[in-house]
């Protein structure tokens, strides 16, 4: 392919499907071009990828985009990058993404300067790790992980995972991933939760060197181009030693980050929450980072801290049947306000507990703003979160786990909730989320 087929127009200006305006190219990459876009539909702003047109011209390609766009559109969680819109028109293929105010991991290390602390790689790796966790799950991989893909939200606390799905195709097809970040394996078109455990692995060993990476494609290998240089150390030079970039350093991190970037897969953590928690112990930073608060809006996020609730406000209880809510039906503050947990049985039986706060935390101590007694519930059992997305309970490592609608959700991982669903914590507290 000739460097000529792969320049792309500049489409500053145009709007596609007359909704989306694009304002601003603000980035290029091996397979597409970001655009800043205005949607006037939803009157905010959105980031609109638009496909390379050699990728767009290929009809097996679209076809499989189309059907992995199905699968995006169910990864809902709160740090992942929702995607909102899918468009095949001849050769010019697009995905409409939401907008996050802020910039990426790459400009923060870039712009640092110095080695991340174990505290800041943990603030960061949190919220990565419940993302990847959730869509491994869903037997989605991202295949491409890498600061660029790491969004920091400008009010210093959000974390997405950005840029799911088409990087998993073009690996399929022998073309995705970044080198410097790829897993042996990936190299040969073999893709697992463990390949993208490999490069979030890369990623914290950049942050903690201080922006050195382990590869640089710049040996002296059997290989005819970068690539395959960068797939010949990956999968046969030994891993830098990271102390050599940075010495302070304790040899539980250094090990965590050895296991992270083993070269057979099988070798390294067996999930990504695993390779959070271990991180987090490895790094002592259990009692001095809390866990973030992840809201997940490129809008206002509302500041306001709970109180542990101590009076409860009685709600009418509607008269409706429970409305399923649709996505991406914006949750105003007003909408905020009327939405609540309706005690079933247990301790909070019949009483109404106001979703006033970002953030409420369900448990035993008595730093949570649902304080409950009993003693199958863990100190810090569950946690309600609210975006202007929706409302979403999230199980905080329980002994016992928390039930929704009588299923066990995965620890870490935030569960979007609808009007009417059932909330169980611990053997006796049933709550009942109600949104009016």
């Amino acid at each position: 392919m000739s460097r000529h087929e792969i320049v792309m127009q500049d489409l500053v200006g145009t709007a596609l499907k007359k909704q989306y305006i694009l304002r601003e190219l603000v980035g290029r990459g091996g397979m597409a071009e970001v655009y800043l876009a205005w949607d006037n539909l939803r009157a905010t702003k959105m980031a609109v990828k638009i496909l390379r047109r050699d990728l767009a011209s290929n009809r097996q390609f679209k076809e499989a985009l189309e059907k992995e766009f199905g699968l995006l559109r169910k990864l809902e969680h709160p740090n992942i990058v929702r995607v909102f819109d899918f468009e095949s028109k001849g050769d010019q293929v697009f995905i409409v993404m939401a907008w996050v105010d802020g910039g990426s991991l790459r400009q923060r290390i870039d712009a640092l300067g110095r080695p991340f602390s174990p505290a800041e790689v943990c603030s960061i790796l949190q919220p990565i790790c419940s993302a990847l966790n959730f869509a491994h799950n869903m037997q989605a991989f991202h295949c491409d992980i890498k600061p660029s893909n790491i969004m920091l939200h400008e009010n210093g606390r959000d974390v997405f995972l950005a840029d799911f799905g088409v990087a998993r195709l073009a690996s399929e097809k022998g073309g995705g991933g970044t080198p410097p970040y790829m897993a042996p394996e990936q190299f040969s078109r073999n893709v697992s939760a463990q390949t993208d455990i490999y490069a979030l692995g890369v990623t914290v060993y950049e942050m903690l060197s201080g922006g050195k990476l382990p590869y640089h494609g710049d040996s002296r290998s059997p290989g005819s181009t970068t690539r395959d240089r960068f797939a010949w150390e990956h999968n046969h030079l030994p891993l830098p030693p990271l102390r050599d970039f940075n010495h302070s350093l304790p040899q539980a991190i250094l090990d965590m980050v050895d296991k992270a970037l083993q070269k057979e897969p099988d070798r390294r953590f067996d999930s990504a929450l695993s390779f959070w928690k271990e991180f987090e112990q490895a790094a002592g930073t259990s009692q001095l980072v809390s866990q973030p608060v992840t809201h997940v809006d490129d809008a206002t996020i509302f500041e306001q801290r709970p109180n542990v609730v101590k009076n409860v406000v009685k709600y009418p209880t509607p008269k409706a049947s429970p409305i399923v809510q649709p996505p991406p039906k914006t949750f105003t503050r007003d909408k905020l306000t009327r939405a609540y947990l309706e005690g079933r049985s247990g301790e909070l039986a019949g009483q109404s507990i106001p979703m006033s706060s970002p953030s409420m935390q369900i448990g035993r101590s008595k730093a949570c703003q649902i304080r409950l007694q009993e003693q199958s519930v863990s100190r810090h059992h569950a946690t309600i979160i609210v975006t202007k997305r929706g409302v979403y309970v999230r199980d905080d490592g329980s002994s016992l786990g928390t039930l929704l609608n009588g299923v066990s959700i995965p620890p870490h991982a935030p569960m979007p909730l609808h009007s009417g669903d059932v909330i169980q914590i611990g053997y006796f507290q049933i709550f009942e989320f109600r949104s009016l």
